[in-house]
């Protein structure tokens, strides 16, 4: 991570993805998947313990959003919304924050890339819209 991103993480405590992001790394993802068949395999990956120290706290399938909880000297919690882009395609874009008055020193940013990371090892993305 750089010294840069160290810095700015003092007083920023979260970090999220789009489609026109500003750091590299934050776009929003596709699959071939469905957004039902999606939020099964982001909550596979999660109760697999591959993301260690998450949990799921709630799974709202009708909005397509999980919302994960990391505890410990720092709480986080992370929202991934699936959207539906066609019947046998979706999109996922994720919102990390720390709980707590200071910034997260970058921590978020880096785990947004530790989820698509491990999201990955179950589904690969579609290299574009």
């Amino acid at each position: 991570m750089s010294l840069l991103r160290i810095i700015v993480g003092m007083w920023k405590s979260h970090e999220e993805t789009s489609e026109k992001p500003k750091l590299p790394g934050l776009n929003t993802r596709y699959y071939k998947k469905g957004r039902e068949a999606m939020i099964e395999t982001v909550n596979k990956v999660v109760n697999s313990n591959k993301l260690a120290n998450w949990k799921i706290t709630k799974i709202d399938s009708e909005r397509g959003e999980i919302v994960l909880e990391k505890k410990g000297v720092s709480s986080y919690i992370m929202v991934v919304t699936v959207f539906k882009i066609t019947p046998i395609k979706s999109a996922i874009d994720v919102y990390c924050s720390k709980q707590g008055a200071l910034g997260d020193l970058g921590n978020s940013y880096k785990h947004i890339l530790e989820f698509f990371k491990v999201l990955h090892t179950e589904i690969s993305p579609e290299d574009s819209k």
